[in-house]
């Protein structure tokens, strides 16, 4: 019997199956199976994309000889997928909906010929949205093909309407490209300074840290857990405060600090609402600067949930016994590291931060805001929703200060002024030195003759002060007294309970003392909503301690929607040389905790 007819045949059948895809002489097997090469090649890497796993990959249909979708997924360039016919699709399919930015794609023969294509996701893998078009470049590289705007998908789908050569999808690596999932968790080494987040305004941010040598770092974050922006420090050095700009107000946003091989896992943080916003949440102490036990409770309750609002006030002696660098860094940072991380910290120099050259290690330490004519940070406003803040430097204003740093009558004019210019409908003004008190210090009657008839003229609603350690509510005050019934008089409430040794009261409650406590650590929690704030003195365990609550009548949101925002434009801050650390970055041995009372002690008064 003559075999050569069916030995033709069947050739012709292998051929028309296996190798079809180059009808054109003289290459009819061009899509053939290539031959196993013992060495593979490295993992697909592309620019413009984080590669995302693909957990598995289907095809509408292959060529039969092995050029199957899982090669599309292997890392081996000599290996492919092939699909006949105009429509040929492969899909990707990453196990879960992810954050997409576009599709890397390494094409077969790419150098010689261009394949015309669409990309699109889906969630369900039945109904795909197109999201990108269009004809590769001749180019046998990996080519990058971003979407227009960041979209979620489980799915993404090649979809081949053949190219300039024949009919065939032939495609030899391809990876979707998204926002990969970062960690929580840091990584790296240790940075000295974990971030932590100052003057953080409607539309901008700053997050300052400290690195280990030094480097010029930057920030990745975004809206949600979208992190494909970057912001990236202005100078080398060990200190760094990059900022973050182009925000939207009262938004949420991920951030990560990558600084000399250390990546700090990824936070959230809150922006400030804006004049719109009829509510906000803040919490407020002051006195808390030890490392020691009682700061710990505090922080502890604090750290909770949302415990701690959306900003924190503080309100002086942030860092005992000195205000020097080392004590910023162990009784500050350190203890509150979490904390800041994700909330704000506004803060109001203590009298023993201007034990070391007049407070001049908090302003290195502190990035706040310096909207006064001085440009100093030593006093300062900002809104945050329906609030206008405002931040006293009370040692400027008993004589602690050089004029050359800060004068009485210069903050004097400042504060007129800008309580007046306001149209937030609550004021809250903080600061030190309390004008009302009946603890060891008592009251501080330079600022309530200097500062009390400019609060009571602007219609300040709150004032928040420390320095005495305990909690001291005084019912509101006008003048030097209780406020007449019917007349509007201002509540002071001292705070100087956030974590230094408590001291006992010097005499029996004054008629004027609406609630005071020396034996309760604790913060104060406050929450305005449209015309009611809400307080709470909160200790450790969580009680409620001392709460009160004051009405006013505010306009419509339209009626303050006209007036900008307070600036938060903040120095620079230090600046290092890159080849040199300063002296100050030099830490000894970690301090021990300001536990004790002579640790504390107010040895300058």
């Amino acid at each position: 019997m003559n075999k050569s007819p069916l030995l033709s045949t069947l050739l012709l059948t292998v051929w028309l199956t296996s190798a079809c895809e180059e009808s054109i002489p003289p290459a009819p097997s061009a899509e053939a199976p290539a031959p196993e090469v013992p060495t593979a090649a490295p993992a697909l890497t592309a620019s413009n994309c984080a590669v995302l796993t693909t957990a598995q990959v289907s095809a509408s249909g292959d060529d039969g000889a092995g050029s199957v979708a899982a090669n599309s997924q292997d890392d081996d360039l000599t290996t492919r997928w092939s699909g006949l016919g105009k429509g040929a699709w492969l899909t990707m399919d990453l196990g879960g909906s992810q954050a997409l930015t576009g599709v890397a794609v390494t094409w077969h023969q790419g150098a010689t010929r261009q394949n015309h294509f669409t990309l699109s996701t889906s969630e369900d893998g039945v109904s795909f949205t197109q999201a990108y078009a269009g004809t590769s470049a001749l180019s046998a590289a990996v080519q990058t093909y971003a979407f227009g705007a960041q979209r979620s998908g489980r799915y993404v789908r090649i979809t081949v309407n053949g190219n300039t050569v024949n009919d065939w999808a032939s495609i030899i690596e391809t990876r979707a490209c998204g926002v990969q999932p970062v960690s929580s968790v840091d990584s790296g080494p240790a940075l000295p300074r974990l971030p932590y987040l100052q003057s953080v305004g409607p539309t901008s941010a700053l997050v300052a840290f400290r690195s280990g040598v030094s480097c010029t770092p930057y920030v990745r974050f975004g809206p949600g857990s979208d992190l494909s922006r970057t912001a990236t420090a202005t100078a080398a050095g060990w200190r760094h405060a990059v900022k973050l700009e182009n925000l939207s107000p009262g938004q949420t946003y991920s951030y990560v600090v990558e600084a000399c091989g250390s990546t700090a896992g990824v936070r959230q943080f809150r922006t400030a609402s804006g004049a719109g916003t009829s509510r906000v949440h803040f919490t407020a102490m002051g006195d808390f600067g030890t490392g020691g036990s009682l700061q710990s409770q505090v922080l502890t309750r604090m750290a909770q949930g949302s415990n701690a609002g959306e900003l924190i006030l503080a309100l002086g002696d942030n860092a005992y016994s000195s205000g020097t660098e080392q004590e910023f860094q162990d009784r500050m940072f350190k203890p509150m590291a979490a904390l800041l991380r994700q909330v704000p910290l506004f803060a109001a120099p203590g009298n023993h931060e201007y034990v070391t050259d007049q407070g001049q290690p908090y302003l290195d330490n502190l990035y706040m805001p310096a909207n006064n004519p001085a440009g100093s940070e030593r006093y300062y406003s900002f809104d945050w929703g329906p609030v206008h803040f405002v931040s006293l430097d009370s040692n400027c204003a008993i004589g602690l200060a050089s004029s050359d740093r800060c004068t009485l009558a210069a903050q004097k004019s400042w504060v007129k002024q800008d309580l007046a210019a306001t149209s937030r409908p609550w004021k809250v003004v903080f600061f030190h030195h309390p004008p009302w008190s009946s603890g060891e210090h008592g009251s501080q009657l330079a600022m309530r003759r200097e500062f009390a008839p400019i609060f009571e003229q602007a219609g300040v609603d709150l004032v928040l002060t420390g320095h005495d350690h305990n909690y001291e509510r005084s019912k509101p005050m006008k003048g030097d007294a209780v406020a007449a019934s019917g007349t509007q008089g201002i509540p002071y409430v001292v705070v100087g309970s956030g974590g230094a040794t408590l001291r006992a009261f010097q005499g029996s409650q004054p008629a004027w003392t609406a609630y005071r406590n020396n034996t309760d650590a604790g913060y104060l929690s406050v929450v305005v909503e449209g015309g009611t704030l809400s307080a709470q003195f909160i200790n450790p365990s969580g009680t409620v301690r001392d709460s009160f609550s004051l009405t006013k009548t505010v306009p419509a949101t339209s009626a303050f929607l006209v007036s900008p925002a307070s600036s938060v434009e903040t120095p620079p801050g230090p600046v290092d040389d890159p080849n040199h650390p300063p002296a100050s970055l030099r830490f000894g041995q970690e301090l021990p905790p300001a536990d004790r009372p002579e640790d504390v002690a107010d040895l300058m008064e």
